[in-house]
């Protein structure tokens, strides 16, 4: 079912993406190149001569899709969590409506470890002399160049509001603050993209390195944000980093905040099935959505009055809240549930493959993201009652997100020394 209407929505935008794609590697390209990638397992061949493409399917594409209703309906932007090599696999889906693309470590880990695609580079990276780490960080900027190239007429619509490409710095970093400002700087010279995001975690640490990044007029996704009160943190250091930048025109700068939505219902319920009682257990699979429409009223909240009023007269744009880790862990709950509770104005929704999937076949679009707040209101204290701490939960997550983190940035450059050793990398 999934494969049949994946065929019957292809947009005439495909036509002008190819193209770029085509035109964007023409120059390191034979005259002659195939290009194969696949949506959602559904594959796809084109051929590119000199920046021209060929595919005697286009005539059948259609111009809109399921996820092309969020923006055009509600102004909330799908982006795709997932990225490898060839970016060309990107075509599809920004054809079908994907507004800009998150990665993390471990999705670079995954790209790499089981890709040859990126062996000769790596080869002549080696060969020039760089050590391991210094070869992934230049991997990850040619990946990020050739990415914003493609979201480009995305980027370049009206406001600029999205076609955004987000990047992380390293996790080991994420405690130092210095350290964060500094590899940002790096990845924003040498990306050299006005369309990238430097991701950078809430940590405590890195809060201050949020502000000061900002105030440089570099563009930044705050990351692993798993409750209210480091939500509110966020949201100032953005603030204060407009109002110490030096730019006369604040639109240039742009943010993100990215709420954590699936993991901290997992962490959650855990705690509601251990206190075992029928108000616990009628509260599972609702804190992570409740949640999420509170830190959406407190977005409304900060980001008016006269403060931000004397930020917006200097162009300043509004730090749009994103949903990460949508897709559903408990396969008790809906597999769409967490894309279609959290659709509201000027949010993001990061989906993975699994929850694209599902809501590409069966997805609903109606805005939900303000629709019952007094309820979730209601939950998020009901669970305070229950003795759970957010903030703590919060703390939880962050440490075993990050540590998850930095064991793929470990594996990764592991799996590069190893090919490294090899006379020849080997095809896999």
């Amino acid at each position: 079912m999934a494969s049949q209407c994946l065929c019957n929505v292809w947009s005439l935008a495909f036509q002008f993406h190819i193209h770029v794609l085509c035109t964007l590697l023409h120059p390191i390209t034979t005259t002659d190149k195939h290009f194969t990638f696949s949506l959602l397992s559904y594959p796809f061949v084109v051929r590119c001569f000199g920046g021209r493409m060929e595919n005697s399917n286009i005539t059948k594409m259609k111009s809109c899709t399921i996820l092309h209703h969020p923006f055009q309906k509600e102004r909330h932007s799908p982006y795709y969590d997932n990225l490898c090599r060839p970016v060309s696999h990107l075509i599809p889906f920004i054809a079908f409506g994907i507004r800009g693309v998150t990665t993390n470590p471990a999705i670079f880990e995954r790209a790499i470890a089981s890709s040859n695609a990126y062996n000769d580079q790596l080869r002549e990276l080696l060969e020039a002399g760089k050590d391991i780490e210094n070869a992934f960080w230049e991997l990850v900027v040619k990946d990020m160049q050739d990415t914003c190239k493609l979201l480009e007429p995305i980027y370049n619509e009206k406001d600029r509001v999205d076609g955004y490409v987000s990047v992380p710095v390293s996790p080991k970093l994420a405690n130092d603050t210095k350290g964060t400002i500094e590899a940002a700087k790096w990845l924003h010279k040498n990306v050299g993209c006005p369309n990238l995001y430097i991701k950078i975690p809430a940590t405590d640490e890195s809060i201050p390195s949020i502000k000061e990044v900002i105030s440089q007029g570099i563009s930044v996704n705050a990351t692993l944000i798993f409750c209210l009160s480091r939500y509110d943190a966020v949201i100032d250091a953005y603030l204060d980093g407009l109002e110490d930048c030096g730019m006369t025109d604040l639109s240039k700068v742009s943010s993100a905040a990215a709420f954590y939505i699936s993991r901290v219902d997992t962490a959650i319920d855990k705690k509601l099935e251990q206190n075992g009682t029928p108000e616990a257990f009628d509260l599972r699979g609702k804190a992570a959505v409740a949640q999420a429409v509170l830190a959406y009223q407190l977005y409304q909240k900060k980001f008016c009055g006269p403060r931000w009023e004397h930020l917006e007269k200097r162009g300043a744009k509004k730090q749009r809240l994103m949903w990460a880790s949508t897709n559903v862990k408990n396969p008790a709950y809906p597999d769409t549930f967490y894309v279609e509770s959290l659709i509201g104005p000027d949010t993001i929704s990061t989906i993975p493959d699994q929850a694209l999937e599902a809501f590409m076949d069966h997805g609903v679009v109606s805005r939900t993201l303000d629709a019952k707040v007094s309820e979730a209101e209601g939950i998020y204290n009901a669970i305070e009652k229950l003795g759970i701490d957010w903030s703590s939960v919060g703390s939880q997550l962050e440490h075993e997100v990050l540590d998850s983190f930095t064991k793929s940035f470990d594996s990764v450059l592991e799996c590069m020394q190893n090919k490294a050793k090899l006379r020849e990398f080997i095809t896999i």
